[in-house]
């Protein structure tokens, strides 16, 4: 995982190709104006902006989630949310992985993890050994978020 700001971003580069474009477009682009929705900016499944607004929840109304083919850049435009990271090895699968959108929910197994705020001007990047409780309340307080997630293909 990498979590950092915004401005720092383009240090990314050279992890991979996906991810050196996910970084160009968003550097050139106000994903800003686009409206709720998925976008794919690099071939039709390469790298896909999805842009979504909704309102935080309470941790024990969520589920730790991973991916097997995409690493995930996540940042909030508007509002505030905290984000739960714990390694994947030894979680407990909550729901069968789903193939076809490349996700799988798993139950928080009593280890720690550690939670981070994403809120404007800071960024995370999920990698598929890296599971994820995003769109949590953070420090106990609701918000409503303007997010973007930007799905890279391995």
């Amino acid at each position: 995982m990498i979590y950092d700001t915004i401005k720092n971003m383009s240090s990314y580069k050279g992890i991979s190709k996906n991810l050196d474009a996910a970084i160009d477009y968003l550097a050139k682009n106000d994903v800003s104006k686009l409206a709720d929705g998925k976008y794919p900016v690099v071939g039709s499944d390469a790298v896909i902006v999805q842009v979504s607004h909704y309102e935080t929840k309470a941790v024990a109304e969520t589920k730790f989630e991973a991916h097997k083919k995409y690493m995930d850049i996540q940042f909030v435009l508007e509002g505030r949310e905290g984000c739960y990271w714990i390694p994947f090895e030894g979680l407990k699968e909550d729901e069968p992985f789903n193939l076809e959108r490349d996700i799988g929910f798993y139950r928080y197994t009593g280890r720690d993890m550690t939670c981070f705020p994403l809120e404007p001007g800071k960024f995370a990047i999920f990698f598929p050994h890296d599971s994820h409780r995003p769109a949590c309340d953070f420090e106990g307080k609701k918000s409503k978020n303007h997010k973007i997630v930007v799905k890279v293909l391995l």
